[in-house]
């Protein structure tokens, strides 16, 4: 055998090691893109149902939002009126209470002072009576 011949077979088995690894190599591509597509697949399966899912439930949450918003309103308008309600009261309901309580308080003056007269007056009758004993 030649240089030549010895060159061209030792070209020849680095060309099939070569080929075989290759072809392994392809085998564990093929076998890596299979499960990649039963990954995809078994994803799929799972994710658009619960993606539909997370739809209805979004809108649900966007309508539920939308009547307590309009609750939140009406609470609103309800303690606007309640307090205007209040203030009114407030100023009808003051003036009158407050010329009660100054009447009341002139009338136990009086009362009083008349009390006072009178014990006074009791007092000086006794006395009197006393004096004339």
């Amino acid at each position: 055998m030649s240089a030549v011949d010895l060159v061209t077979l030792l070209c020849g088995l680095l060309a099939m090691c070569f080929a075989a690894s290759l072809a392994v190599l392809a085998g564990r591509v093929l076998r890596s893109v299979q499960a990649l597509n039963a990954a995809t697949e078994l994803f799929l399966a799972e994710a658009v149902p619960a993606v539909q899912e997370l739809r209805e439930a979004a809108g649900r949450a966007s309508s539920e939002v939308d009547r307590i918003d309009d609750l939140l309103e009406v609470a609103g308008a309800i303690g606007d009126r309640v307090d205007s309600a209040t203030e009114a009261t407030y100023r009808a309901l003051t003036s009158p209470v407050i010329k009660s309580v100054a009447l009341a308080s002139g009338t136990r003056r009086a009362a009083r002072r008349l009390r006072g007269r009178s014990a006074t007056n009791d007092e000086m009758v006794r006395a009197g009576s006393g004096r004339g004993s």
